[in-house]
């Protein structure tokens, strides 16, 4: 599956064969979770679209309590969280 927001891709790709003891684990050392900035509560909006077509999980838009600007997320399959935030303003 690909996505485009604005000027951004996102890519998730279904593996064709499973790895053993291949999971993800946010608290171990490495990658803890990805994010992405977008330019607009509109590319927001139209994300969180795509993923209800989709029936994927996501925590719907939120505001961030420190900086004040919105967010979504979701897991990838494999439990990597992806976060797109709304960039600050230049």
């Amino acid at each position: 599956m690909n996505y485009i927001l604005g000027d951004t891709k996102l890519f998730l790709v279904v593996p064709y064969k499973k790895i053993p003891n291949n999971n993800f684990q946010s608290d171990r050392i490495g990658l803890n979770h990805l994010a992405f900035g977008v330019r607009t509560v509109r590319e927001l909006k139209q994300l969180e679209k795509v993923l209800d077509t989709a029936k994927i999980k996501h925590s719907g838009i939120k505001i961030d309590k420190y900086s004040k600007k919105e967010f979504i997320w979701f897991d990838d399959p494999d439990g990597i969280r992806i976060e797109l935030y709304l960039r600050a303003r230049r």
